[in-house]
Order: structure tokens, then C-alpha cells, then sequence
């Protein structure tokens, strides 16, 4: 897709999101956003659909800053959104693309107040004051979305129509039943010295689980349950060393489905701002986090062992 057809749509979804029109997007705005879809769509006493779309889009501002935020500052500048689209930094990323299922799903099911099940003309009409769209693109007047022509817009007619208004370069992933396959599953393990015999111990524990898993380790940890269990794991630099931001830039680019970190809580570590980095980054791009034994054993059973191809 050349920029002459994604660069218009974008730059209008970034200011259309900036309510208060000071160049930049902040999770307030965000949530103002929210606000103002919920006060014009639902009713006064509906907090069921209202807490929907404010959870929706506060979520979609944690994935749209993971992606954009490139100098971690807090907000966003439309010139880093551009950016971002413009090197497929939301393309086939299935957080992105799931926050933003989410946050089209509130707003049909805002729409369909009376809870039909799909969105009628006269209810669909009301998307354009409520969200600030343009009533004169022609990819969203009525007969457009609603494909089959039955009078009514359905969920999944209304999921394919926002293939228009969101930041990807090359939108049609969006509308696949899953994300697009990354390769097998990954968890990256972590261990700081005091809790590195408690990480093996736990490792050995569930070694058959994880050796279905691509591995990663930071330093002498990745070393240790690769000599010691005979584990396939790809070991990084030593933690102190940037064995952490190593880790981070995997999990920032979706090659981490789980980080297993056996944090030592009663003890300082010279390196502690990447640890909170690495946990900040993780927290951003939604993965599992595991910070010791019982949390590691519950996100393992829900992280099923990938299938050999």
C-alpha cells in the first residue's frame, strides 16, 4: 500500500483522537475519547457497555504506546505515529491487533442498544457524531459496511470496515481468525544470582514442558539450564552486561509469549532500571510475567506446549 493511500487515513484517526488538539496523544486522551463515545452512545445507567469502551481504548493506548512511544515520554507525537505506521510497527502484531478487535467490538455492541444482536441504520447513524468519523467516506455509510445488504451490520461487517480507519500499512491481517504465526512459542527465563537455584529447581520440575518451547536466558542462567537439565535454551549476555535489554527488545518485537523472572525482592542490583525496563516493556506489549515459582506453574498451564510441524 503506498503512503498516498494510508498517510491521509492515518494522520485523520491521530487527530481524531486528539481532543484537545495539542499535537500529541496521552493516555487521557485516550480515555476523553471514551468518554465522549459512551456519553453519546449508551445510557446514563448502562455501565456495563461504558466500563466496555473505557477499558477498550485504554488498552488500545498501551499498545499504541509500546509501538510509538519511541522515546518513551509518555504521549505520543503524530509525527511517531506516522512513523510507526510507516514501518509496519503494527502490522502483525497480535497484541495490536487484538486490543483493537476489542475496542470495535464495544463500540458495535454500543451502537446496538437494543440488543438485537446487529446494528441497524438508525442506530449505525449515530457512530458519526459520537467518534468524530468522517460521514463522507464512503468505505463507512451503511450500504458499504453492511456487505451481505440484509438492512442491518453485523459485528464481523463492522470489524472488516475499520480495515479503513486503523494506523496498518497493510490492514487485511486484521481480519484473519488468528494472528499471523510468529514460529514456535517462546519464554525467555530470567533469574537473578540469589534465586537462580530456585529457577533450575522449578525448570527441572517442568523440563518436559519447556523443552517444547523455544528458550531464552539471560547470561549464566541460560548457561546453567542448558548444562545442568540439558535444556535448548539460546543464552544471552549476563543481565549487568544488557542480558536484560536483550530480552526486551525480544519481547518489544512479540517473540516472547511468557518471561519466567525469579526476582530477588529483599536485595539492590546495580543494574535495577533495565530489570524494571524489561518488566515495564512486558506489562506494555500484554505477555505473561511470572516472578516465581507458583505464578510460573499457573502461566505454564496456560500456555500450551506448541505442536511440532
Amino acid at each position: 500500500m503506498s503512503t498516498e493511500d494510508w498517510l491521509p487515513r492515518i494522520t485523520a484517526m491521530f487527530r481524531m483522537y486528539d481532543l484537545d488538539r495539542d499535537g500529541y496523544l496521552a493516555r487521557e486522551d485516550l480515555i476523553a475519547y471514551a468518554g465522549r463515545v459512551a456519553e453519546q452512545l449508551t445510557a446514563p445507567e448502562d455501565t456495563r457497555r461504558r466500563a466496555a469502551l473505557h477499558d477498550a481504548y485504554s488498552e488500545m493506548w498501551t499498545q499504541l504506546a509500546a509501538v510509538s512511544d519511541t522515546d518513551r515520554g509518555g504521549r505520543i507525537s503524530e509525527q511517531e505515529f506516522v512513523a510507526a505506521t510507516a514501518r509496519g510497527g503494527f502490522d502483525g502484531d497480535p497484541h495490536f491487533r487484538d486490543s483493537t478487535l476489542r475496542a470495535i467490538d464495544a463500540l458495535t455492541d454500543a451502537l446496538d442498544r437494543d440488543g438485537s444482536g446487529s446494528v441497524e441504520p438508525e442506530e449505525y447513524d449515530r457512530i458519526f457524531g459520537a467518534t468524530g468519523l468522517d460521514r463522507e467516506l464512503a468505505a463507512l455509510d451503511f450500504a458499504s459496511v453492511d456487505v451481505d445488504g440484509d438492512g442491518r451490520i453485523t459485528r464481523q461487517e463492522l470489524r472488516s470496515a475499520a480495515i479503513h480507519l486503523y494506523p496498518l500499512a497493510d490492514p487485511s491481517w486484521l481480519l484473519d481468525d488468528a494472528p499471523p504465526p510468529s514460529g514456535p512459542r517462546s519464554i525467555a527465563l530470567v533469574a537473578h544470582d540469589s534465586r537462580k537455584a530456585d529457577l533450575l529447581a522449578w525448570a527441572r520440575r517442568r523440563a518436559d514442558e519447556l523443552a517444547g518451547f523455544r528458550l531464552y536466558g539471560t547470561g549464566t542462567t541460560g548457561r546453567l539450564l542448558t548444562d545442568q537439565l540439558g535444556l535448548p535454551v539460546t543464552a544471552l549476555r549476563s543481565g549487568p552486561l544488557g542480558g536484560d535489554q536483550q530480552i526486551g527488545a525480544l519481547v518489544t518485537q512479540g517473540e516472547i509469549d511468557l518471561l519466567v523472572f525469579f526476582w530477588d525482592p529483599l536485595s539492590s542490583h546495580p543494574h535495577g532500571d533495565d530489570v524494571r525496563a524489561l518488566i515495564r516493556l512486558s506489562v506494555l506489549a500484554n505477555i505473561k510475567v511470572a516472578l516465581n515459582a507458583a505464578t510460573a506453574d499457573a502461566m505454564l498451564a496456560h500456555t500450551p506446549v506448541p505442536v511440532p510441524a
